[in-house]
């Protein structure tokens, strides 16, 4: 049997393992999903497109979700997102209608229907309850303490075929959560924990010499703080960061210091952001209204997300990509009015916010339409969806429960007032 029979022998073995676990053990496949998300490595094998690990998770689960909305055994709703997405997705249709660029136009409307609408809509309302979304962001930190030990014993940013910025955004996302997981532990032994893999996922993200992560990372802790208003958390990040950040400053090669802090305009990296912006400009000054057609960034070196959706849906797709956060931040400040910030159901709210900003801001400099840190930022929005529904259905006059229509047993609701297991009667 050659290499290729084996790979997809292989393939099908884990199409049909993964199947059973997620119509059985949900936690496990959102589990899978967002640990696997920072390996960004294509699966593909040279076909005509490429797909990593996690989505090829997240497109079974859909599967497994699908099935269960059309037998009725789940409602489905991404929430205040629902139009503002269908707005955008709609203008993305238009635009590339009238500039039809290839096969890049489908390839990039199936990526924005995935992460927009299939991973929030997954992470929404596939769980049983935030116990398994607990379990992925708990997955996601372990991924993240195991790539920065690899990265920092192999002594450099290029690991396990992993692009330095692609790891950098995937490490910041994982220290985002890792610092929201510290602040809401509910006891000593598991904030120290916490606090020991915050510290080395820092100590890879600084490694990893990605400065778009870096400033991601600070608009994450930025975001949980505001959300807690609790600055005083930032005090206590930046204690445990400024010590970190030192020493592992210290620990890199002259050369890597020199590159991570050159900001002069004829610098490589940034001479290539300049030039992209100026394409992307003189795309954009083609046709203002509508772009030139989704797909574009597939053509380029897209490492602006603002031009980027210019020149590709020009101000019509800028402004309804804009009004997907006005409406995210909205939902989040709705949500978070109606929990106390000693609920464990806040931590959903503060880790999706943080997400979502640490993916908009390393967009502004480097690439938003990649893998790895994308999936896990609208994974994040779909927790913070889940929630903001919850609290909208207990806000109902007479709302009831759902009950699990097998066998007459029902799972636990969170009370989200109190942040406790509430047992249901016996259908």
């Amino acid at each position: 049997m050659n290499d290729s029979a084996l790979y997809y022998a292989a393939a099908a073995a884990y199409v049909v393992v993964f199947l059973l676990f997620a119509s059985r053990r949900p936690r496990v496949a959102l589990m899978l999903i967002l640990a696997g998300a920072p390996f960004q490595n294509d699966l593909s094998l040279g076909g005509p497109a490429r797909f990593s690990i996690a989505e090829i998770n997240l497109g079974l689960t859909l599967i497994v979700f699908g099935s269960q909305i059309l037998t009725r055994q789940r409602p489905v709703s991404i929430g205040p997102l629902g139009i503002p997405v269908a707005l955008y997705i709609g203008v993305c249709l238009v635009s590339a209608a009238l500039s039809w660029r290839g096969g890049v136009v489908i390839t990039s409307i199936i990526q924005v229907m995935l992460y927009l609408v299939g991973a929030v809509a997954v992470f929404s309302s596939f769980g049983r309850d935030e116990n398994d979304s607990m379990l992925a962001l708990q997955g996601l930190v372990a991924i993240g303490v195991f790539l920065a030990i690899t990265t920092l014993t192999i002594g450099t940013n290029y690991i396990l075929g992993l692009h330095k910025n692609g790891l950098g955004g995937s490490l910041a996302c994982a220290a985002v959560v890792a610092a929201e997981l510290w602040f809401a532990a509910p006891d000593a032994k598991r904030r120290r924990l916490q606090a020991i893999a915050l510290a080395v996922i820092l100590m890879g993200l600084i490694s990893s010499l990605s400065r778009g992560a870096w400033l991601g990372s600070a608009a994450g802790l930025l975001v949980i703080a505001s959300l807690r208003r609790q600055f005083m958390f930032l005090l206590k990040a930046a204690c445990l960061l400024i010590p970190v950040g030192l020493v592992c400053w210290n620990m890199l090669p002259s050369e890597s210091q020199s590159n991570a802090s050159d900001f002069a305009r004829n610098s490589y990296n940034i001479d290539a952001r300049f030039k992209s912006i100026a394409f992307a400009s003189k795309c954009f000054d083609e046709d203002p209204v509508l772009g030139v057609g989704i797909g574009l960034r597939k053509e380029f070196d897209a490492t602006n997300i603002v031009w980027v959706t210019l020149a590709e849906t020009g101000v019509v797709g800028l402004a309804a990509f804009a009004l997907i956060h006005v409406a995210f931040a909205r939902m989040l400040w709705s949500a978070q009015r109606a929990l106390k910030r000693t609920d464990r159901a806040y931590s959903f709210l503060a880790i999706g916010g943080a997400l979502m900003a640490v993916k908009l801001v390393h967009g502004m400099v480097d690439h938003y339409w990649s893998r790895g840190a994308l999936l896990i930022a609208w994974a994040g929005a779909g927790m913070a969806t889940g929630i903001y529904l919850k609290t909208r259905r207990r806000a109902m006059p007479g709302f009831a429960p759902r009950r699990l229509p097998a066998g007459g047993i029902s799972r636990p609701s969170i009370n989200l007032a109190a942040g406790t297991a509430v047992p249901e009667r016996p259908a």
